[in-house]
């Protein structure tokens, strides 16, 4: 009996992770629609699209490609940056990391590197930040967002950022 007890809690999936990353997502989906950002699910058709962040529509679609909340997360994550970006006008990080930023996502990410290589120069840098956002602990993701595209309730208060854990 001991034996099937410990067997069986091998199997079990530790749900904790999977709750924050769900939680994760729930939260930056509601940033992103106080912010104008609808956010969509769909089948994309392109073969690799995870993901897409469209400006002048203002929406968000991540493509049902995902088989863990992880990887909706990533994905989320990355969109959501390219939504920063709108916000800030521009790159969100100091030139004077991205070196650290390529070589951490090149280590850390290698197949998120090698599909950087793809993108034509002038997309790159956009990509990288998103590509090395998405990286992030959630709760640094959120509190880039906050930073920003700004959080305000309809009664124009602002929100803190709850914990995720």
């Amino acid at each position: 009996m001991a034996c099937f007890a410990a067997l069986l809690l091998s199997l079990v999936p530790a749900p904790a992770k999977a709750l924050d990353h769900w939680r994760a997502i729930d939260i930056l989906r509601d940033r992103l629609a106080a912010n104008g950002v609808r956010v969509k699910q769909r089948d994309c058709g392109q073969r690799g699209l995870q993901g897409l962040y469209h400006p002048s529509s203002e929406t968000i679609v991540v493509c049902r490609v995902h088989s863990d909340p992880v990887a909706v997360w990533n994905t989320l994550a990355h969109e959501a940056t390219h939504r920063m970006q709108v916000c800030r006008g521009g790159p969100i990080t100091d030139p004077r990391h991205h070196r650290a930023m390529a070589a951490t996502l090149a280590n850390r990410a290698p197949l998120e590197w090698r599909s950087l290589q793809s993108y034509p120069a002038r997309e790159r840098l956009s990509e990288l930040e998103a590509r090395y956002t998405a990286q992030l602990p959630p709760d640094q993701v959120i509190r880039l967002f906050d930073r920003y595209c700004g959080r305000r309730s309809s009664a124009g208060l602002a929100f803190r950022t709850p914990s995720l854990r």
